[in-house]
């Protein structure tokens, strides 16, 4: 994952409620597996056993989030138990093929997510977080982020 990717995740992040979190895990995971599957191609096997590691912790943290009272919710428990397997399949084989089958579940799985998040009205999981403007302001050709609100608490109080 590169350094923009991880800003724009984190850009994300700061503003989404928990539906669009759901979709970020997603995004995440599948842009693991794609690096995953980019090292695979390329032969560096420390590489992909690493992506893997991390969409590993990107699906704890989707299973973390299930709500198990619900038979939906149980149905997604044992999906995302399907998956943490197939990553441990393609670490231990050196495979990329069930790499490649995750990215098309969590693909399915994302717009799904999506679907369902813009009926979702909740506010914002983070709160006292800073505002982020951005747009094209003096450079025609690169975009350029205005912070706000830094002189604010960010909820580190002595």
């Amino acid at each position: 994952m590169t350094k923009e990717q991880i800003q724009a995740f984190t850009f994300r992040v700061s503003s989404a409620n928990k539906t669009e979190m759901i979709v970020i895990l997603y995004d995440i995971a599948i842009t693991y597996l794609n690096d995953s599957v980019s090292a695979k191609e390329n032969g560096n096997k420390t590489l992909f056993r690493a992506e893997l590691n991390r969409t590993k912790s990107t699906v704890q943290e989707l299973m973390n989030s299930v709500d198990t009272s619900t038979e939906l919710g149980l149905t997604l428990l044992k999906l995302y138990v399907y998956c943490n397997r197939e990553l441990t399949k393609a670490y231990i084989d050196l495979d990329d093929a069930p790499a490649r089958h995750l990215i098309k579940i969590f693909s399915s799985l994302k717009s799904a997510y999506e679907a369902v998040s813009k009926n979702d009205q909740s506010g914002a999981v983070m709160k006292n977080v800073e505002i982020v403007y951005g747009g094209l302001t003096y450079n025609k050709k690169l975009m350029d982020e205005i912070l706000t609100d830094r002189a604010q608490s960010r909820g580190f109080l002595a």
